[in-house]
């Protein structure tokens, strides 16, 4: 060997070895990717108390798998290559047969990606120690004694849309909630109290008026919801108040993500994600803030201080 080969031979050695940790983390990460997709929406939810709750459970889930498989690949290295060239060969033969190839799987890659991204995103109870709710009983009886005026309102808004939509038992009264927010919604406007003081508007006088401030918004949805048989609450927010649909268990949730998205508000959701909190009992809701035009809209980044049940 000539002295400019024995110079030159660590240059030669030091890049394979890159060449090699490069291929070994390329490989991890190809493995990864598809199985972080299917068993993240089983993981559950990790929120660290620091600011208003940072969602941890997707970072740790992705680098655990990472952290597996360069393990996996570094130790089996050859057995792994060797199954990924056979898939690679069995893809590229069924592919110019007609069957399954590169472009089917990439389709169902970016199908696993889309679902992914249109998951509900849960949301953490920002406040860990909620104070009581300012004027909860005015509130209760505002929301549950309407007059009949809110009952006949209420049951014509229940109607007046998605009375076409083929239904599973059980989704009636989820889809007419969903349309009287609907209604609700596509008319309110926005009104301010009277500069420091405070005043909730009974649901009959904001049914004529459709407008009033958060707190009017959301005793008219609540009360509405509650005179067709719906289960709502509020959220008191730092400076807002919003009411809160249930929608129930994990089932519940995943079929109302899908009629919210698919079949009720299609053009409005696009591609955003939808929003949901989960109570003590596991129990899902969503939001039917009049700051979002369909259910499920990016919530107002402000801390939770009470919870008023109705």
């Amino acid at each position: 060997m000539t002295e400019q080969q024995a110079l030159q031979d660590p240059i030669v050695r030091t890049g394979d070895r890159f060449a090699h940790v490069v291929i070994v983390y390329l490989v991890a990460l190809l493995l990864t990717l598809p199985l972080f997709i299917i068993l993240y929406p089983y993981v559950p939810a990790l929120v660290i108390p620091f600011g208003d709750g940072l969602k941890v459970d997707h970072l740790l889930t992705f680098t655990g798998l990472l952290m597996a498989f360069i393990v996996l690949v570094r130790r089996f290295q050859t057995v792994v290559y060797a199954v990924l060239i056979t898939g690679l060969l069995g893809l590229t033969i069924t592919g110019l047969l007609g069957q399954y190839g590169f472009s089917d799987m990439y389709r169902d890659y970016a199908d696993l990606l889309r679902d992914l991204r249109e998951r509900s995103l849960n949301t953490p109870m920002a406040s860990r120690k909620l104070a009581p709710f300012n004027d909860a009983e005015k509130l209760k009886a505002l929301v549950t004694d309407p007059t009949g005026t809110v009952r006949r309102e209420a049951v014509r808004m229940a109607t007046a849309n998605f009375v076409d939509v083929p239904l599973e038992s059980g989704e009636f009264t989820f889809v007419q909630s969903l349309s009287i927010f609907k209604e609700i919604n596509g008319r309110w406007r926005y009104v301010s109290d009277v500069k420091g003081g405070e005043y909730f508007a009974p649901p009959a006088e904001s049914l004529e008026l459709m407008a009033g401030d958060c707190d009017d918004h959301a005793l008219l949805m609540a009360a509405c919801i509650k005179a067709i048989g719906g289960e709502v609450r509020l959220i008191r927010t730092e400076g807002h108040v919003y009411p809160e649909l249930l929608v129930g268990d994990e089932a519940g949730l995943e079929r109302a993500g899908y009629l919210i998205r698919k079949v009720l508000f299609t053009r409005e959701v696009g591609d955003a994600p939808l929003y949901h909190h989960t109570d003590a009992d596991g129990r899902h809701w969503i939001n039917l803030d009049y700051t979002r035009p369909y259910p499920g809209g990016e919530l107002m980044n402000e801390r939770i201080v009470g919870i008023l049940d109705i």
